[in-house]
């Protein structure tokens, strides 16, 4: 009997382990990811940030407007073919050269043709 309470109490023991290892490992994996998730949000708002006073610095050198910035940036998001506020870079054949090119490029990389949005459906 005694033998049979050892055992048991052995198993019950490892299985407490495995469960307090396993909420651990679980714990560190949250804490992981939360870092992760806060160092990705300030690199995006140093970029945002960025991207404004270049935007600023542009636009007063060159004289354009948010009107002008807001027309190129639909252009730019057409190039995938969607209307969808993303860069969805994907393989193009080249209507003139017949080559491939990433659909974030403006123009062939080849032959230098300039893409239309609806090239890129």
């Amino acid at each position: 009997m005694n033998l049979f309470f050892g055992a048991a109490l052995a198993k019950a023991l490892g299985d407490a382990q495995e469960k307090m290892d396993k909420e651990a490992f679980a714990a560190n994996r949250e804490k992981m990811v939360t870092g992760e998730t806060k160092a990705l949000r300030d690199q995006v708002e140093r970029l945002c940030m960025l991207n404004q006073a270049m935007w600023e610095l542009v636009s007063e050198k060159l004289g354009l407007t948010d009107a002008d910035l807001e027309k190129k940036a639909v252009e730019v998001d057409l190039r995938d073919g969607k209307l969808d506020g993303k860069m969805t870079a994907h393989p193009v054949r080249c209507p003139q050269c017949g080559r491939v090119s990433n659909s974030r490029h403006k123009k062939c990389m080849y032959c230098n043709l300039e893409f239309e949005g609806t090239a890129f459906g």
